[in-house]
Parts: structure tokens; C-alpha cells; sequence
């Protein structure tokens, strides 16, 4: 079983070892490992200058793929690494696609996990990090840069195929690989990530290195005082940009859409995407997120806020909402509408709303309010102000008590009237007469 786990399975000592006692061993590590020294290959090394640095002065990063079993599939992940070339602790995380968002937010979370940021870090030139090279001279990425200035240390790229030069970081992938990876399943993304960090504590930081003697856990200690200080806040490393949450409940990244709580329609939302995760948040909270989806132009909603649309939202709620949300005399003339409408009120608010899509919200609100004066609480009369037509004022009979019933047949009774030109003559000449009169007992 020693044999074939090593041979076959390429596992290494300390992988072995746990294999093997539920299956009865009792032995030792070093009785194993000088068993499998004894018929193990040895690889080919190629010499090199080893160098040490101070605590606090120099860290290294560096990337690796692998293919790892996760819910009985496999799966390539790359593997971030950084390790401390004084302690030797070592921090690493794995990522779908390792692309510059997420080598850049992979160092901010391992200066949090550290407590503090090396004065240097070692490099390769992966593309992440430049992006043009020459002899003497590189140019790093734009995010990446900002990503050392917000941290204040200096990155240092070493010369193409120079792996040796950041050794401290490459050979412990070996390690990474034998005592981590090899033989372990997954169940699901978050077991993966929990057994890592489980790893980390229990292996990676406790084990005595064979080059410093000790515990990294224990010569970190000695190292963390002489870090640069965390700044007050995390860089930043997500594409962030600004969406407006639409009528559907949904925000728009690239050709998709994905949904937030009915409750957050109409207002301004940031989107945050990265290690293919479509975050969304309004005023700092995070109001809902999805895995980002390779289709196009589809629109993706989750189970909880279609459930809180039907149950909290429906089509009239909407409708109604979206009315009162015109202005201030909306509201008013929604009132005005179930007073005259009362089941219609949905339909009229409907066509008033697409004329404000039309013509404009502003200038549908000054309509309302002009026709609301009126009296008039119907959709059309709003579409003519809005056209610039006043609305067909409504004539009220009031009733008289002088106003005979039978108006037609008052008429028919009443007979010819018609004056003669001399007797509209004696009525102007006796209207003189008593003028004059009443004038002059005026003046007397």
C-alpha cells in the first residue's frame, strides 16, 4: 500500500501517514520516511545560492495551476501563494480564473490574514502584474500598481526564467501539492476553501521548517513588528460601476441581468464583480449577489426575490407605485382616480405612465396637476394638456326656483311681446323727464 501510495499516487510522507492509520499503522513518521527514502527516486536539482532576509523586509508571490476534485468533478483552480522569507508563513487561496482582480484582492486578503505588509515582494513577470517588459525596465499594471502604492511596498520583478531568485515561494508548491492536494476531495466550493484554511493552521504554520528549525507560527512573532502597517481600508480590487435598478427588479452587467428585492427598485446600485461573483449594493449593504453567468442576454432572478415580488408586489402595486413616484400631485390624482375610475384607476395610470415615458416625467407631473385642477381624472384629458389643449370643462345645471319645470311649454304660453318703434320712443322721452326732474331738486 506504502508503495503504490508513493509510486502510483505520488503522495508524499506526511499524506501517506494519514492514509495508513485507519488502516492499522502504528509506526512512526521518520521509520516511513526512511522506508520511502529507500525506494523513492530522487529528483535532479539544479544548484543555486540560497540568500536570507530580515524579518519584515522581503516577501514573495507566485502562481500555480492544478486540477483538484470538487463534487466528484474535476475542476482547474490556480493556486495564489505568498510566503514571508524570514518566518516562511505562507498564505495561499485558490481561484477559478487568476486574472489581475483576483491576484490583487488575493494580496489584500493575505496582508489582512498577516497583520501587516513586507518593504519588498518578489516577482515573476506574470502578466497580472506587467504587462511590458525590457531589459532594464517594466511597466506594471495600472491596478497593480495601485494596489502597491495603496500598500506602500515595493514590487520587484526578477529576470525571465529566474525561479530560483524567489525560491522560498516556488518550492513550497511542492508542499502545497504532496500534503494538501493530492488524494483530498471536495464537496463543494466552500469545503475547499474551509479545508484550506483548516490546512493552513493545522500543517502549513505548525510544522518545523527544515530550513529555519522552527514553526513559522512562532518566527512570525518575531517578524510581524517590523511590517508596514494595514491602511484603513481594504484596496479595493473589484470592477465597481453604477446601475440603475430597473422597473424588473434587475441590475445589467454586460448583456445579462440579475435581480436584487423588488423592495430597491428605481434606485442607484454599484455592482461589483469579481472571481466571478455579480455583487449589488445600495448605500454600502450588499442587497444581493449571483454567480456570473457566461450566456448572453438573459436575466437571471433569484428564488427569494421572485418570491417577495408575488407576495409583496403585485402588477397594481407596481403600477401604483411607479404613478406616485411622478411627483408630488400624483398622489393626489391617483386619489381622484379611484374616486372616479375605481377599478379602471390601474388602467388609466398605466397610460399615463407610458406618456411620461414618452414625453418626459417632468413634464406629465405639471399635466396632472393642471388637470387635476379641472377636475378632470382621466388619462386623456392628461394626454391633451400635455399636447397643450385645455381639457372639455364639465357643465353643472344648477337647478332655479324660478326655472319653470315644462320649459318648452312655459314658452309656448307666454305670446308676442314685440314693442312698436313709438313706444320704445315714449319710454326714452319719459326716462328724460324724470331725469331731469330728479336733477333739478338735485340742484336746488
Amino acid at each position: 500500500m506504502i508503495r503504490k501510495l508513493v509510486l502510483e499516487d505520488e503522495l508524499t510522507a506526511v499524506r501517506v501517514i494519514e492514509e495508513i492509520r485507519p488502516l492499522g499503522y502504528r509506526g512512526g513518521y521518520t521509520i516511513l520516511t526512511d522506508y520511502i527514502r529507500s525506494f523513492r527516486p530522487r529528483p535532479v536539482v539544479r544548484p543555486h545560492l540560497r540568500f536570507e532576509t530580515g524579518p519584515g523586509v522581503q516577501g514573495q508571490v507566485d502562481l500555480s495551476p492544478y486540477t483538484v476534485s470538487i463534487a466528484e468533478e474535476k475542476v482547474g483552480v490556480v493556486c495564489f501563494s505568498f510566503v514571508l522569507g524570514f518566518s516562511r508563513w505562507q498564505f495561499i487561496r485558490f481561484v477559478r480564473h487568476a486574472d489581475v482582480h483576483a491576484v490583487c484582492h488575493s494580496h489584500a486578503l493575505a496582508f489582512e490574514a498577516l497583520g501587516g505588509v513586507p518593504r519588498e515582494i518578489l516577482y515573476d513577470r506574470m502578466k497580472q502584474v506587467v504587462i511590458h517588459s525590457e531589459r532594464d525596465h517594466v511597466i506594471f499594471h495600472d491596478l497593480f500598481a495601485a494596489l502597491a502604492r495603496h500598500y506602500g511596498f515595493r514590487a520587484v520583478p526578477l529576470a525571465p526564467g529566474y525561479k530560483e531568485g524567489k525560491g522560498k515561494v516556488e518550492n513550497p508548491f511542492g508542499y502545497v501539492e504532496g500534503n494538501f492536494l493530492l488524494g483530498r476531495r471536495f464537496h463543494d466550493w466552500a469545503d475547499f476553501e474551509a479545508q484550506t484554511q483548516w490546512w493552513l493552521r493545522e500543517r502549513a504554520w505548525v510544522r518545523v521548517h527544515r530550513t529555519t528549525r522552527e514553526q513559522p507560527i512562532e518566527r512570525l512573532e518575531q517578524e510581524r513588528p517590523h511590517l508596514i502597517g494595514l491602511p484603513e481600508r481594504r484596496f479595493e480590487a473589484a470592477i465597481m460601476v453604477p446601475r440603475l435598478i430597473g422597473d424588473d427588479f434587475c441590475v445589467a452587467w454586460e448583456t445579462n441581468r440579475y435581480s436584487v428585492p423588488p423592495r430597491y427598485t428605481g434606485k442607484t446600485a454599484w455592482v461589483r464583480v469579481l472571481e466571478g461573483r455579480v455583487e449589488v449594493a445600495v448605500e454600502s449593504e450588499i442587497i444581493a449577489a449571483h454567480e456570473l453567468r457566461a450566456s448572453r442576454g438573459q436575466r437571471y432572478v433569484a428564488p427569494e426575490h421572485e418570491a417577495e415580488f408575488r407576495q409583496h408586489w403585485t402588477s397594481r402595486q407596481v403600477v401604483r407605485e411607479q404613478f406616485v413616484a411622478l411627483g408630488s400631485a400624483a398622489a393626489a390624482f391617483a386619489a381622484g382616480l379611484d374616486q372616479e375610475r375605481r377599478g379602471a384607476a390601474g388602467y388609466h395610470m398605466r397610460q399615463i405612465l407610458t406618456l411620461a415615458e414618452r414625453v418626459g416625467a417632468a413634464h406629465v407631473a405639471e399635466a396632472l396637476r393642471h388637470a387635476q385642477r379641472y377636475g378632470a381624472f382621466d388619462c386623456h384629458a392628461v394626454a391633451r394638456i400635455a399636447a397643450g389643449k385645455p381639457p372639455r370643462r364639465r357643465l353643472t345645471l344648477q337647478p332655479q326656483s324660478l326655472t319653470p319645470t315644462n320649459l318648452g311649454a312655459y314658452l309656448k304660453g307666454t305670446g308676442t311681446h314685440q314693442r312698436s318703434p313709438a313706444q320704445y320712443q315714449a319710454l326714452a322721452t319719459g326716462r328724460r323727464r324724470r331725469k331731469g326732474h330728479t336733477d333739478d331738486d338735485d340742484g336746488q
